[in-house]
């Protein structure tokens, strides 16, 4: 009976604190329960690493402590501390776009320490550990590789499947490859309380796994890369682009000066931009890319190759000769030197500007640039990263429309045969163009990217060799062959002074003119000349004549590549 009593007594208990918990606390019960949220977070994916053509990393990701802020749990008292902690304005104008989170990337670890610490302290704060880009070669590759950066507006308009926070490739290899290197992000779901902190995790839901970004292999080649930057030291401003004629694989990839790539990613101040655009150096123009130049004398190669072609001269081939200019119409136009009477092949060897502005007006303005564009100038490569410009080859259309019908004349013709006036060129589109000639009419497609592999090492992408082919007689493939070593060879050569032992080097030098300073130093040389491996151009801004300072920088590369580090010094 005792133990019925106890029993019974028990049970009124229990019954009496059931009633209480859910009759009488139940609203303070159910607004705690309703405080705590689901949230599911963002793991962010590590993007894939860069290499270059020989395995050697590029562009990799690093841990790096993110801020992130719930501004639907932050209170007014919350910013002050932030801000004093971060010593960072830039976050208001975060808040001010209404952003459903606002993230702060690349906090220091003391600062994230110092936040974790007192975690208790803040509403709506949270610090995770996260991918960030680093580039290991910053300026030397910055036109290649490009750069990451936060999406904006505009492109989560153009990509639906962006969203707001995520970084994305804004420039080069990283903005053509993004869909390989981003990967996949994750989701791990969490509870938060009503002050948006993380209090534990659901069992109810799975957590999405991150997927790695895909790992991309260049064609260039990071070490001669680096010797070219040697080469280039004393000079502030050029370019140099190096291909193999066999398959169109860039080998060398060079645009000086380069940018600050890290300092974009890590720190993407307006003082930094502000800097880069106000550079009289124009470091954010991509030379290999973009830049436009006259081609000056390396243009006479296409010059000799189209009146060859169209049976207009032979290499014996004479016109009046060269006492330092001549008479076109009414205007005296000048050469570089007094050549006498040449041929075809010294007319090339010496460069005479006399020579080629009688075969550029037997040509004809029509005809010349109806072949250079079919020879692929004044169109764009299609190289496989953004923005490329596609030069100029002006036509009878062009004149007319700049200069009206009766406001240009013959001497327009014979400019555009030395490669000087209105006409532009990209150094992707001279390297094109020599390799085709050189290799049997096989005018490739220039690309960057060797091949694309997952975290297995599966390839899971190959570019696909694209050229033009374009038949070319032998006989005139040779004829310039040979032309064009003597231009090293030969004792009259332009380039004479850079011939090297136990190396065929074809070449043409080249001086731009520059109506805003001196003169750009060109060259665009092959080699082997019996059966070319490597085409280089290099373009020297305001130097000079092309002999003198681009051509043995190219030849030293040429060296550089056949031969080995140890048998060129710099």
């Amino acid at each position: 009976m005792r133990h019925k009593v106890i029993l019974y007594l028990f049970s009124i208990l229990i019954l009496t604190s059931l009633f209480y918990t859910q009759i009488i606390n139940r609203k303070k019960y159910s607004e705690i329960a309703l405080k705590n949220v689901l949230m599911g977070e963002k793991i962010i994916a590590t993007r894939g690493i860069i290499y270059d053509r020989n395995g050697i990393p590029l562009a990799v990701s690093y841990p790096s402590y993110n801020l992130y802020i719930y501004p639907a749990h932050f209170k007014e008292k919350d910013m002050e501390k932030i801000k004093e902690i971060l010593k960072n304005e830039s976050i208001l104008k975060k808040f001010k776009k209404g952003y459903r989170v606002v993230k702060i990337e690349n906090i220091d670890y003391e600062k994230a320490s110092f936040i974790l610490e007192h975690i208790e302290e803040f509403n709506g704060v949270s610090v995770k550990i996260e991918p960030k880009r680093y580039y290991l070669y910053d300026e030397l590759l910055s036109h290649l590789i490009g750069y990451v950066g936060e999406v904006s507006d505009d492109e989560i308009k153009k990509n639906y499947n962006l969203n707001l926070g995520d970084i994305i490739g804004k420039k080069g290899i990283e903005k053509s490859y993004d869909n390989f290197l981003r990967g996949k992000d994750g989701i791990e779901y969490v509870i938060t309380d009503a002050h948006g902190r993380k209090i534990g995790k659901t069992k109810n839901l799975n957590d999405v796994k991150p997927v790695e970004g895909y790992e991309i292999s260049l064609t260039i080649d990071l070490e001669l890369t680096k010797f070219v930057d040697s080469l280039m030291q004393q000079y502030s401003k050029g370019a140099v682009c190096a291909m193999n004629p066999k398959n169109g694989e860039i080998i060398v990839y060079y645009s000086k000066p380069g940018f600050p790539s890290n300092k974009i990613v890590y720190e993407s101040a307006d003082s930094i931009w502000n800097e880069l655009l106000k550079s009289p150096d124009y470091p954010l123009f991509d030379r290999v890319l973009q830049g436009q130049y006259p081609p000056g004398s390396v243009f006479k190669v296409f010059t000799a190759l189209c009146g060859l072609k169209n049976g207009l001269v032979s290499p014996e081939t004479r016109f009046s000769p060269c006492y330092g200019g001549i008479y076109i119409g009414n205007k005296y136009m000048g050469c570089w030197n007094v050549h006498g009477s040449l041929n075809l092949k010294y007319a090339i060897i010496r460069s005479c500007d006399v020579y080629f502005y009688q075969l550029g007006l037997k040509i004809g303005l029509k005809r010349l640039s109806e072949e250079a564009k079919e020879f692929g100038f004044g169109t764009k490569t299609g190289i496989d990263i953004p923005d490329e410009k596609s030069g100029l080859i002006p036509d009878e259309n062009w004149y007319n429309r700049f200069f009206g019908r009766y406001g240009w004349g013959k001497g327009v013709v014979a400019n555009l045969a030395i490669g000087q006036g209105e006409i532009l060129v990209t150094p992707l589109q001279v390297v094109r163009f020599i390799g085709g000639i050189f290799n049997g009419g096989y005018f490739y497609k220039p690309y960057l990217v060797k091949e694309i592999k997952d975290k297995e090492g599966n390839i899971v992408y190959k570019p696909k060799i694209e050229f033009k082919k374009i038949d070319i007689d032998t006989g005139i493939v040779n004829f310039l062959r040979y032309a064009l070593k003597g231009v090293i060879d030969d004792s009259t050569g332009t380039a004479h002074w850079v011939k090297i032992k136990d190396i065929d080097i074809g070449g043409k030098t080249g001086t731009a003119q520059n109506p805003h300073g001196e003169d750009h130093s060109l060259f665009v040389s092959f080699a082997p000349v019996e059966e070319p491996e490597i085409v280089v151009f290099v373009v020297v801004e305001n130097a000079g004549h092309g002999s003198t300072v681009a051509a043995p920088i190219a030849v030293k590369l040429i060296q550089r590549y056949l031969k080995g580090r140890n048998n060129v010094k710099t």
